[in-house]
């Protein structure tokens, strides 16, 4: 039997956006035939906004905030609380207030999930034409990366991740998505287990899982996707 794991933003849907109806009508039958999970660092809050219902409760399983939180369907099962230090935070709000991005920012900039948190620049509640501006801002100044660099280098004790367009997650060492590979071998020791994701590359948000399953054992694959399309071309559907 075929494990498959699913990255959600930018690999099952555009990135913040909901799941595109040509895409589900192809995939929905699919995942109801397969032992399917999906890995992101959203809430559940965020992934009801992008997949119906239906698709929830066709996955096997949903590890949310990077992992931290496992659903079934509409229940969670099992979760890791995770209480940042307060010095972090200053850093944060340091880096927000000294920005040099020339546009508007947004509010909900610190959020706090299960296990982890979400820290954009522009915050979470622009809307997305103010997405896509600050990305291609980043794509040249590469604020995130820089802020990014500093948080390693000050706080060892944590894994900094780029996702998506405009954010980044922080979670302590061991509470990634790296740590859904193990939960996953214990429970499917003998099955391959396949990894979706549009950032399985050092330093993107998928990549701790996915240098989690190569070093695990051999029966592993890691899929680099660019978009929905890549996911429906592997799968041939």
């Amino acid at each position: 039997m075929t494990i498959y794991v699913f990255d959600m933003d930018g690999t099952l849907t555009p990135p913040r956006k909901p799941m595109e109806d040509e895409f589900l009508k192809k995939f929905l039958p699919w995942a109801k035939e397969n032992k399917t999970f999906i890995v992101t660092g959203s809430d559940m809050n965020k992934i009801k906004e992008q997949i119906t219902f239906e698709m929830i409760d066709a996955f096997t399983g949903i590890y949310s905030s990077m992992g931290n939180e496992f659903w079934r369907g509409q229940t969670r099962l099992e979760y890791n609380n995770f209480e940042a230090p307060s010095e972090l935070i200053d850093d944060l709000e340091k880096y927000r207030a000294q920005t040099t991005y020339p546009y508007q920012l947004f509010g909900n900039y610190i959020e706090r999930r299960t296990g982890m948190l979400n820290f954009s620049v522009i915050g979470r509640d622009c809307p997305y034409e103010e997405r896509e501006k600050y990305f291609a801002w980043d794509s040249t100044h590469h604020e995130r990366e820089k802020i990014q660099d500093k948080l390693l280098k000050k706080y060892p004790e944590f894994e900094v991740s780029i996702g998506g367009m405009i954010s980044m997650d922080i979670i302590k060492k061991g509470f990634g998505k790296d740590q859904v590979a193990q939960k996953l071998r214990l429970k499917y020791p003998n099955d391959l287990i396949v990894f979706f994701g549009d950032k399985t590359f050092e330093g993107g948000n998928d990549y701790a899982l996915a240098h989690a399953l190569e070093l695990m054992d051999s029966n592993t694959k890691i899929v680099q996707v660019s978009g929905p399309s890549d996911v429906l071309s592997f799968l041939k559907l």
